[in-house]
């Protein structure tokens, strides 16, 4: 996550579950290109006293989605993905979260106006070029503007008294007891929390980058699906413990989970930049959850070789199992990766 060092909106990190003040909203600008991402901070920061927090690669924009209380997206151009990925992840994951999609053409492509309206949510489309600065500014303005009236209006009714409580129970997080409702999808508790875990594939049990260990409960916990058995086969997770957390809910009292520690790598190209320094955490794929380089130890090139290996292996994996369904019959409808 970059942060602008020459604005006080942008001294702190975003902490879950602590709200703002109605008079300041929290913004994740999404950018990739550097020249252009500085460029809507900078109009970003002319329009108003903001919290602005600023991302160019995938992953660590779906880290600040997830440990964060976000009001507002602006989403451009994101190395790894695209708008339309990116857009469904968040209205699957963040349904209320805002959204203003940001073409750098000056005419803006009419697929921008498809998003927008298979959304059906809060949003609109601008384009950043020089000469819609003020289309651009008058946007931005129109939908901070709603964005605060909700505010508002959920902070009235916050304050009106609840008759109902919710049934929460009791589990244990790295060690700390916490408390979820019951029925609670795994994953959400966890972030709930504070766990530092990443939704590398949006939450849809199809990586292992929110794989976690149950050191008691497991039966207090939905069963495994055959699906989500299958991704952790697929990511060689051999742990009998391993669940995925966007895969469960919490059924009862007495769940003790432990989460991986470390930082997940963005890309092979992020790894290679940090090659001769010293790790200050742990560094795990993002698509299998492997642990690269423990803390404090050397960050070598024999890391992005090991990295560039586990990708190899997973989509060679995943060519066969492709490959194995397409060839099965039409009436079969199991499969299993024990024999790759």
């Amino acid at each position: 996550m970059t942060l602008d060092p020459n604005s006080s909106h942008n001294s702190h990190n975003i902490i879950p579950g602590y709200h703002l003040n109605l008079s300041t909203l929290r913004i994740v600008i999404a950018e990739s290109n550097p020249k252009i991402l500085n460029s809507l901070l900078q109009k970003m920061l002319s329009i108003s006293n903001w919290h602005i927090y600023t991302c160019g690669e995938y992953t660590e924009l779906l880290e600040v989605l997830s440990f964060g209380t976000v009001d507002l997206l602006l989403l451009g151009n994101i190395n790894q993905s695209n708008c339309r990925e990116i857009s469904q992840i968040c209205r699957q994951e963040w349904q209320d979260l805002p959204i203003i999609f940001i073409s750098h053409d000056p005419m803006i492509p009419g697929f921008y106006r498809s998003l927008i309206a298979d959304s059906q949510g809060l949003g609109d489309v601008v384009s950043s070029t020089a000469d819609k600065h003020d289309h651009f500014v008058k946007v931005i303005q129109n939908v901070t503007g709603v964005i605060h009236a909700q505010k508002q209006v959920l902070s009235c009714l916050s304050l009106a008294p609840t008759t109902a409580k919710e049934d929460l129970i009791s589990l244990i997080i790295d060690g700390k007891p916490t408390t979820s409702p019951k029925g609670t999808q795994l994953l959400k508790a966890l972030l709930g929390n504070q766990a530092k875990l990443l939704k590398a594939c949006g939450g849809q049990g199809r990586c292992a980058t929110c794989h976690v260990f149950v050191q008691a409960g497991m039966d207090y916990l939905t069963p495994p699906t055959a699906s989500e058995l299958m991704t952790l086969d697929l990511m060689g997770i051999k742990n009998p413990n391993a669940r995925l957390a966007c895969q469960c809910q919490i059924l009862a009292a007495g769940v003790e989970v432990e989460v991986p520690k470390g930082k997940y790598i963005g890309s092979e190209a992020e790894l290679e930049s940090l090659i001769g320094k010293r790790a200050q955490q742990s560094f795990i794929d993002p698509s299998t959850g492997e642990i690269l380089i423990h803390e404090g130890k050397l960050i070598l090139r024999s890391a992005l070789q090991k990295m560039q290996e586990i990708n190899q292996e997973l989509a060679k994996k995943l060519g066969i199992l492709l490959c194995r369904k397409s060839m099965q019959k039409p009436t079969s409808v199991t499969y299993s990766l024990k024999d790759l």
